[in-house]
């Protein structure tokens, strides 16, 4: 009963979580912009939809609707956050609300992350959750490469904040070992039944 209702609900929560970064983010250059950019908690979307689901290719199905969901949750909320000029709201929704490079992006990832969610589930696989703890750790160091090599400009404004990068590195490095620790303790009940 509990994954039914999950099930029904994680379609508006994931429209919901685009809403809410969109407002985070706002429309200033500076911490909210920075918290507002960031990629990995996104991937958090797919993985946890996913485990409401018994199966990885369900999981990789629900992780790609939520992931688009929340992006149009993202994107509406844009259009009423961003001043874009003075325009009716549906032109303003329709400046925001189109294919990009985050929706391609975003299939990828919902599909990923979605059957990882669905495989944690069913065998708590270290695997598993520690590739959300791995989105977590990594993205720092994937914006300072492609910052540092002219391939992406916006990567200074995170970098600037290093509380905010050393907060993300840690709370990747703390999933990582939650997962670890998982599927250690469910490895030790297993052995004593």
């Amino acid at each position: 009963m509990a994954r039914a209702l999950a099930r029904v609900w994680f379609v508006p929560a994931a429209f919901a979580f685009g809403v809410a970064v969109a407002a985070i983010k706002g429309q200033d250059v500076g911490v909210r912009d920075a918290l507002g950019n960031l990629s990995a908690p996104w991937v958090l979307v797919p993985f946890v939809a996913g485990t409401c689901v018994r199966s990885a290719w369900r999981g990789a199905f629900v992780g790609v609707v939520v992931t688009l969901v929340a992006l149009a949750g993202f994107y509406t909320a844009e259009a009423a956050v961003l001043d874009l000029g003075p325009h009716p709201w549906y032109v303003d929704l329709r400046l925001t609300l189109h294919w990009n490079i985050y929706a391609t992006w975003g299939i990828a990832s919902g599909l990923l992350y979605g059957a990882l969610g669905a495989i944690w589930s069913r065998r708590r696989s270290v695997a598993a959750a520690a590739a959300v703890g791995l989105a977590f750790a990594a993205e720092p160091l994937i914006v300072l490469v492609l910052w540092r090599g002219g391939i992406w400009g916006d990567g200074g404004l995170l970098l600037h904040y290093r509380w905010l990068w050393s907060a993300e590195i840690l709370a990747g490095l703390a999933a990582i070992a939650y997962a670890y620790q998982t599927a250690r303790r469910a490895a030790v009940r297993e052995t004593r039944a």
